[in-house]
């Protein structure tokens, strides 16, 4: 069992935070009020779609839909948006059941006034399409990036359920994520990468070369949030030393606390 972070239990730590820019601040105070050295390197950018119609028309005819299952914080919350935009509410879907996949997702949710039907224990592609139930003939919206992995709208197909995805965000490049500030950042000395999605992972590498990246990683303690960011660094060749058991900030924070007292 983990232990609780004490003050200070990560003094002088330097540890690089791969989220996007907008979500870093809270998880570098977490880092920085334990003494540890925050250090910003945002591989992914969240943006709105290029066109919302797709998201629009799903939204307008919502209640056609059994599920709605949100995969991310950003897909909730581009979503309530069009919502708002739309002149809409989360009343407008009461009859239609919503998946959360993780604690924060779900806590995304409830903040913008609607409580998940269901949120999977695990973050697994094939646990979340299992604990949906039986969704035979169900029909189903996943509000998504444009890059997000077709496991899980296959998998979902494959046990009869119709499945419709809409790009609801996008996840870019940065533009000023260099191949040089990559370099500059780690040659100044990085003690900890926190990969949080595995978007973040694999634009690092497509900035750096998958091969250099490895080479990085291999010299530093890796923490992923959840198996899923897990497997893109397994992609890569190394091994993650932090996969805390809960998919949450506060669990990868503590997980790292607890690293650290093996070095």
């Amino acid at each position: 069992m983990m232990q609780a972070p004490t003050l200070k239990s990560l003094s002088g730590m330097r540890i690089l935070i791969t989220r996007p820019k907008e979500l870093a601040d809270d998880f570098s105070e977490k880092l920085r009020v334990l003494g540890a050295i925050p250090i910003e390197l945002p591989t992914i950018e969240i943006t709105p779609p290029a066109d919302f119609a797709a998201l629009d028309r799903a939204i307008r005819h919502i209640n056609i839909y059994d599920w709605i299952v949100f995969t991310s914080v950003h897909g909730v919350e581009f979503f309530a948006k069009r919502l708002t935009a739309l002149d809409l509410g989360w009343k407008a879907i009461e009859k239609v059941k919503i998946a959360a996949v993780g604690p924060a997702t779900a806590s995304t949710l409830e903040r913008n006034g609607r409580k998940a039907d269901c949120v999977p224990k695990e973050f697994l592609t094939k646990k979340i399409a299992e604990e949906l139930g039986d969704v035979r003939g169900k029909r189903m919206l996943l509000p998504r990036t444009n890059i997000a992995s077709k496991k899980l709208p296959e998998l979902l197909r494959g046990r009869g359920a119709l499945v419709e995805e809409v790009i609801a965000y996008r996840t870019l490049v940065p533009s000023d994520l260099s191949e040089d500030r990559i370099r500059s950042v780690f040659k100044r000395g990085v003690d900890f990468v926190a990969f949080t999605s595995p978007s973040t992972v694999r634009n690092l590498a497509q900035v750096l070369g998958e091969n250099e990246l490895s080479v990085l990683l291999k010299g530093t303690k890796v923490a992923c949030i959840g198996p899923v960011t897990d497997e893109a660094v397994k992609e890569l060749g190394v091994s993650a030393d932090v996969i805390p058991m809960t998919h949450t900030i506060d669990a990868l924070v503590e997980g790292i606390v607890n690293e650290t007292r093996t070095l």
